[in-house]
């Protein structure tokens, strides 16, 4: 083997542990900043919550969890005491001036609510158009129906108004059979 070539293999392994290294490191920062960036505090929930938009929060439910990371905070809202097929509602601000489409908001909100509380992925199915008023503004609600990966059946309710400070996705997913459109009607008129 010629002394190039040697230099030249040595030179790409070297290249190839540094990119290893600055991958895994990559990697275990990018859950460091995941894992900080959902808040579970019910005082630090409430926080972000509130920088999101005002709204009163259902009877008998509770804000679960939080997230405020890279200008793009949430708030998810469950029963108290959930049962297997319970509600969540979530809201989702994304920054002043974000070019993102309704769908990839949303798709990101389902992500998020997947991945936090386990609900199953499912193909969602458009079932109809609302029209309801948050903050005094007309909003078009969106109305999905589909069953997930575990057979269960799921309607979905969505919506983008302003909030504070940037776009709002509302999404206020749960089981067909136990739906509570008094709670979701009652929620949505609470925002302000």
């Amino acid at each position: 083997m010629s002394r190039g070539l040697k230099i030249a293999l040595i030179l790409i392994a070297i290249m190839l542990f540094c990119c290893c290294v600055a991958g895994l490191g990559t990697t275990l920062l990018g859950t460091r900043l995941v894992g900080r960036a959902f808040i579970t505090n019910p005082e630090r929930v409430q926080t972000v919550g509130s920088q999101i938009a005002d709204y009163d929060v259902p009877s008998g439910y509770e804000e679960m969890f939080a997230m405020n990371m890279m200008g793009i905070k949430m708030v998810a809202m469950g029963p108290a005491s959930p049962t297997p097929a319970f509600m969540v509602i979530m809201l989702m601000q994304f920054p002043p001036g974000m070019d993102a489409s309704r769908g990839e908001m949303e798709r990101q909100i389902e992500q998020a609510l997947a991945r936090q509380i386990g609900l199953g992925s499912a193909d969602m199915t458009s079932v109809g158009q609302e029209e309801a008023f948050i903050k005094g503004e007309p909003v078009n609600l969106t109305v999905r129906e589909g069953v997930t990966d575990r057979d269960e059946h799921l309607r979905q309710v969505t919506g983008l108004f302003d909030g504070k400070e940037g776009p709002v996705v509302l999404m206020i997913s749960g089981d067909v059979t136990t739906w509570d459109q008094e709670m979701v009607d009652e929620f949505i008129a609470s925002i302000r």
